[in-house]
Parts: C-alpha cells; structure tokens; sequence
C-alpha cells in the first residue's frame, strides 16, 4: 500500500512538473512571437520610409535636370516595361518658361504598336489613371517647376505583347500648342 502512496504521489509530482513545463513553455513561446512580430513591424515600417525617401530623391532629381539642362519637360525614364494586368507610376516634370501661366493638359500620343502599326487612339485612355485623362486642366506660374506621377495600368485583355510607342504631350490649352513633347515607349510583356 506505501508503494501505491508512494506512486500516487510521484504521479501528482511528475503531473505538476509537466504543468508547470508547459506554462513556461506557452509564457516563452507567446514572448518570442511577441518579439517577431515587432521586428517584422519595424522592418516594413523602414521599407516605407526608404520608399518615401526614394520618391523624394526621384523628383529632386526630375527638378535637377529641368534646371540644369534648361528642360520644359523631363521624364523619370522614357522606357516602362510592364507586365499585362499590371501597373507603373511614371514621374514626370514640367518647367514653365513662359513670361506667362501655363494652362496645360497632359497627354499621350500613340505612335506605333508591336508591329509598327498605329494603334486605336481610345486604348491609351484607359492606360493612363490622370485624373480625368486628357481633360484635367493644370497651371504652372511662369519660371516654377512641377512634378506629377501618372499611374500606367496595362490592361490584362491587351492582345499583343512588345513594344508600343508614344509621344507624351504637354498642351497649352490657351492656344492649343504643344508646349512640349517627349517620346515615350512601353514594353508590354506577358
């Protein structure tokens, strides 16, 4: 019978110790996740600002180049390659040189598509996310700079893959002049 006791006793002993285990182990494993998961949150939260610094840096240097190289128009690059169903921003910089406002229009042009053939007129429309494409009027008082982003979305029902060429506009809405232009391709892949 002390045997029996004595087995029930390190049955409820062992029983604690396994309790108490498992407590610890919970109380470190909750810790930990605690831990990762505010390392993760610092981590995406530099991503954004390294993101942020990264826009600055490319508008400055959009700024830059319109000073410097004496520009009306200056383009962050001339050349996007985007997957269909995707989309790109396209930073852009407008410099008005006029003694006067500028009152301009933004606008895309459509030169030539994959085959070299001149592609429909109304499918850039859908391309380009300006506000109201092609209809928003913009102004620029004389010798100030601007820069804007335009989101590019390629559709995915797009038919023909390549490279698709335009020219990119600045109007001058008072006479309806092409205040500036810029050649501009998208290599649409996929």
């Amino acid at each position: 019978m002390e045997k029996r006791g004595e087995i029930l006793r390190l049955n409820k002993k062992a029983s604690l110790e396994i309790s108490i285990q498992a407590i610890v182990i919970v109380v470190l494993a909750m810790t930990l996740l605690g831990l990762g998961l505010t390392f993760i949150r610092k981590q995406f939260g530099g991503l954004s600002s390294i993101q942020e610094e990264i826009s600055e840096q490319v508008k400055q240097k959009i700024l830059d180049d319109l000073i410097e190289n004496d520009k009306k128009l200056s383009f962050s690059r001339t050349e996007l390659e985007i997957d269909k169903g995707k989309s790109e921003v396209l930073t852009i910089g407008i410099r008005n040189k006029k003694d006067v406002e500028l009152r301009y229009k933004m606008r895309f042009n459509p030169i030539s598509d994959p085959d070299g053939v001149i592609f429909d007129i109304e499918s850039p429309k859908k391309w380009f996310q300006l506000q109201s494409y092609g209809a928003q009027d913009y102004k620029l008082p004389p010798a100030e700079s601007d820069v804007r982003n335009i989101r590019i979305t390629i559709p995915s029902t797009i038919s023909k893959s390549g490279s698709y060429f335009l020219t990119f506009e600045i109007v001058d809405t008072v006479d309806n002049s092409v205040y500036a232009s810029k050649d501009f391709f998208i290599v649409v892949r996929g």
